[in-house]
């Protein structure tokens, strides 16, 4: 080539110190530094400044990185900085004063860019000079980016002629990404608004479904999940307080019986069927203890009776002994005369009233304070079909209001201490309070879809009303406010219905009293704590069937009635006492009767509180006989035929005369107490 087309080349090349931690992939040294000054000569033919570009633009494709430098940019740039490269080469020409300038070729490998700065200032304002530009760039290297997505850095140069040159593409590798993998599943995040319905907890109490027990996964027919005792909880609640039944979450209407358990094939529970298993353990444990417990001081009490007993023997012997050594007189005490002291009781029959054709009385219960005996009956009313109570007046005997209370059978019926409420019960799942004072329902209160068998007002805490039900819970309400629970004691070890319930005074063994409840095959004695809302039970030591049970509060002694079965042949009216030796609540039993050897239906019987003696009046299904115990003689007095069977007897005290009341399906029978010495 000519002097005047020779071109001297100057070329500066500089590498900065980087922010970033990965090695300049550009030159190996990352201090070394060239210096290219390139010369133009003045006035050059458009062949020459096309050659002069042409080597700018060779000069410019050595320092660009190979393949494997792209690459590394690709891969090892960081969020913080960006792994760009820009070479910006300038070919400056001077038609005017043919001076020479010269560009400086800069590469910065610390925020990735390759740029000329061109050492006369006066060369960036020209109009004619020809610019060509040399970009190498690349995205930031996203954490959340594809492998092998295919976005390699491209390198393209332009002139101020509209020529586009394309360097050669590098060869495309799998990309990989800088940060650390730790899981191979997504992350999710259990506390975002979008996982509560996460299909792993109950919607209602937020708590892990079980494989059994109470809590176990159940659906309603809408589909939606829920623990057991949740959902069945939730509708007994919205039942009681709105009237309808429905699902939680998509107010479908609903109902008990549409609850199935869910059997999934992946389900993520809680498996505790092992603690529910000892558990139940531990509960028959308990059941054992608490049985051996009571017969322990049950068989204390007998131990201490027949001591007592033979204290007695052993003083009359003495007497006797000491009778004998006199001769026989002399004395002012013989062993008989106490026995003859006794007097003896017989019932007359004085009346036999039929108050209905149809058959249905069951129950019935004195109150002196209102001068009127009440009788469950059949209504004989066409357009207020169904059950009621009748009221008798005791002066005479004679049937007087009739009280219109349900559409089935009346099952029990209990009076306040004050006679002014009556409770009455009759297998249905909502029991009625009426006020005697104007013969008027004055509350209603609901069982939560539970038959109510049985019923009882508290005669110490007068605003109490237990309610026991089929499924063999009892509840307790405060009649002031009918529509809310306070509490309800269901016994694990026994879940037959209950049949009656009966409140205990306070003593001085039970400063806060209690309640008794008899179930079907079990007693149980509820003590009261010092905040009237916990409760102590107990099982007493008395096994059943029962079909009974009546309190005499004068005398402050229970009556049970059991039927007859295996172990038992014949049908036991069973008297005693509520009492506690070390700690432990027992039935202090103080005389047992026996009597019929079959019992089809379920009798009560009750007591006759005479002087200071007690009276025991139960009917004889086997041989259909009215019968009369006498506690202190320990013997039966008394027997009376009676075809229809006597459901259930009640003691009336007047003024100067006692009688007893025995009613059947239809009628009631009026029976005088006499006495004779």
């Amino acid at each position: 080539m000519d002097e005047e087309n020779d071109h001297d080349y100057a070329v500066n090349v500089v590498s900065e110190d980087s922010d970033t931690d990965f090695e300049d992939p550009i030159i190996p040294l990352r201090r070394r530094i060239l210096r290219v000054y390139v010369q133009n000569s003045t006035n050059p033919s458009a062949q020459q400044s096309r050659a002069s570009q042409a080597s700018v633009r060779s000069s410019a494709a050595r320092l660009l990185p190979s393949n494997t430098d792209h690459d590394y940019f690709s891969s090892t740039g960081s969020s913080s900085s960006a792994s760009s490269l820009f070479m910006n080469a300038v070919f400056e020409e001077d038609d005017d004063n043919q001076s020479n300038t010269s560009s400086l070729l800069t590469i910065n490998s610390a925020p990735g860019t390759l740029e000329t700065d061109n050492t006369n200032p006066q060369s960036s304002s020209s109009e004619d000079n020809n610019e060509i530009e040399i970009e190498v760039a690349s995205g930031s290297n996203e954490t959340n980016q594809e492998i092998g997505d295919g976005n390699e850095p491209e390198a393209v140069v332009a002139d101020n002629n509209n020529d586009v040159l394309t360097s050669p593409q590098p060869k495309k590798r799998k990309r990989l990404s800088t940060e650390k993998t730790t899981h191979t599943t997504p992350k999710v995040n259990e506390n975002s608004p979008e996982n509560d319905d996460d299909g792993l907890t109950c919607s209602i109490c937020f708590d892990v479904w079980e494989m059994s027990g109470e809590h176990r996964l159940a659906s309603l027919k809408c589909g939606h999940l829920f623990g057991d005792s949740c959902i069945r909880r939730w509708l007994n609640e919205s039942a009681r307080q709105t009237g309808t039944r429905a699902c939680p979450q998509c107010k479908t209407k609903a109902h008990p019986k549409e609850i199935r358990y869910i059997y999934a094939k992946r389900l993520r529970a809680v498996d505790r069927s092992e603690e529910h298993r000892m558990r139940d353990e531990l509960g028959v444990e308990r059941n054992r203890t608490q049985s051996l417990e009571s017969e322990l001081s049950a068989l204390k009490m007998s131990y201490t009776n027949i001591a007592q007993k033979l204290k007695r023997v052993e003083a009359e012997s003495d007497r006797m002994r000491l009778l004998l050594q006199n001769g026989g007189g002399g004395t002012t005490y013989t062993a008989g005369d106490s026995r003859k002291s006794l007097q003896t009781y017989k019932l007359f029959l004085e009346r036999n009233v039929e108050i209905s054709r149809e058959p249905g009385s069951r129950v019935m219960v004195y109150a002196h304070l209102q001068s009127s005996m009440i009788v469950s009956q059949k209504s004989s009313n066409g357009l207020f079909p169904g059950y009621g109570l009748r009221f008798i007046d005791t002066p005479t005997f004679k049937p007087s209001t009739f009280l219109h209370a349900s559409s089935k059978l009346i099952r029990d019926i209990s009076l306040s201490v004050n006679q002014q409420l009556l409770a009455v019960t009759s297998m249905e799942v909502r029991t009625k309070l009426f006020d005697l004072r104007n013969r008027q329902a004055s509350a209603t209160f609901m069982s939560a879809d539970k038959p109510i068998w049985s019923c009882s007002l508290d005669r110490n805490r007068e605003y109490f009303l237990y309610l026991g039900t089929q499924h063999g819970s009892t509840c307790v309400f405060d009649i002031r406010f009918p529509e809310a629970i306070l509490n309800e004691f269901k016994a694990e070890a026994d879940s037959s219905p209950v049949i009656n319930v009966a409140s205990m005074a306070p003593s001085s063994q039970f400063p806060f009293g209690g309640f008794l409840v008899c179930k079907l095959t079990s007693l149980w004695f509820y003590e009261y704590s010092s905040s009237l809302r916990e409760t102590t039970p107990c099982r007493l030591n008395v096994d059943g069937p029962f079909t009974s049970l009546k309190v005499d509060v004068a005398q402050d002694t229970v009556l049970v009635t059991t039927r007859s079965r295996l172990c038992n042949h014949e049908e036991r009216y069973i008297l005693g006492k509520i009492d506690k030796i070390d700690g432990s609540v027992i039935f202090s039993i103080s005389i047992t009767f026996y009597g019929s050897k079959f019992t089809n239906v379920m009798t009560r019987s009750s007591q006759i509180a005479v002087q200071s003696n007690t009276l025991i009046a139960a009917y004889l299904q086997d041989t259909k006989m009215l019968t009369l115990f006498d506690v202190k003689q320990e013997q039966r007095l008394q027997s009376l035929p009676v075809q229809d069977v006597v459901y259930d007897t009640c003691p009336i005290y007047t003024n100067d005369r006692i009688y007893l009341a025995a009613l059947t399906d239809s009628k009631y029978r009026i029976y005088h107490l006499t006495t004779s010495t």
